[in-house]
């Protein structure tokens, strides 16, 4: 059993990955612009102001890309920072990374993370744990809790009154509360419908946790992330049809569609307060 079981995952892990789009960034003079990449990894702008968040263009043997990816590493603009919000596959991407490293660009993650950054060659590390901020150019990041299987940051960013929060891999918790409780006007709420299992335990929200989430942080926008990827099926697997789901689960919960945001890789949001 377990011989036919490694059998099948490493057939799923054999399949092509999507080729990508090599499109070009598209500037804006939004208020903050939203441009998804693959997966959970998407570009933050602020102004020109721009953080590269859990960045993934490299897909490994186990966990592959789904979609093509909507931007490619030379395609990407001048970046103030990239924000990790833990270390696994499709959100820490080594390759990515190392080549981004020796830009100068500033890194925000875990604490965890520091030392595995530093021998990647970051220079400028900022280490947040849950609810500590630092200034990344004028944008202020915020490390809100996150439930994962590793140790998890979210994130809320915000410039001039315009909030986003980055909710990472996480699976629904109590203490989500406290983090409508502490930002209770959010422009954009970034939040995975992925619905992660292993061996049938949660391990990220799927899209009736997602819109849970939705109505209890209350955004004025809401972005699906967190789907476009396969890794180790059957140990492991995904919700099916995760963004239909998602949007007929928000409609339960009151939550209309102009609301809901749903990016392909490589297009942008652009939002304007």
């Amino acid at each position: 059993m377990r011989v036919a079981l490694l059998l099948v995952t490493a057939l799923c892990a054999c399949s092509a990955v999507p080729l990508p789009r090599r499109s070009p960034y598209h500037a804006s003079d939004a208020d903050v612009t939203v441009t998804r990449i693959t997966h959970a990894s998407l570009i933050v702008d602020f102004h020109g102001t721009r953080l590269l968040v859990d960045p993934w263009f490299h897909s490994g043997f186990i966990v592959r890309q789904t979609e093509p990816l909507g931007l490619t590493p030379e395609a990407l603009p001048a970046l103030a920072g990239v924000v990790l919000t833990h270390r696994h596959d499709g959100h820490f991407d080594a390759t990515a990374l190392r080549a981004l490293a020796p830009g100068g660009v500033t890194v925000v993650a875990r604490p965890e993370l520091h030392e595995r950054l530093a021998r990647l060659g970051f220079e400028h590390i900022v280490d947040l744990a849950w609810w500590d901020h630092a200034d990344v150019r004028g944008v202020t990041v915020t490390a809100v809790p996150a439930r994962h299987a590793v140790a998890e940051n979210g994130y809320v960013l915000e410039l001039d009154g315009v909030r986003v929060y980055v909710a990472g891999d996480t699976r629904w918790y109590p203490e989500l509360v406290d983090v409508a409780t502490r930002f209770p006007h959010v422009d954009a709420a970034l939040l995975p419908i992925g619905g992660e299992r292993l061996l049938g335990f949660a391990r990220e929200m799927g899209p009736a946790d997602a819109a849970r989430a939705a109505a209890l942080l209350d955004p004025r926008h809401v972005i699906p992330v967190g789907y476009g990827k396969r890794d180790g099926f059957p140990i492991r697997w995904h919700a099916r049809h995760p963004v239909e789901r998602f949007v007929a689960e928000c409609k339960e919960r009151g939550i209309g569609a102009e609301r809901i945001v749903v990016l392909e890789p490589g297009e942008s949001w652009h939002y304007y307060r």
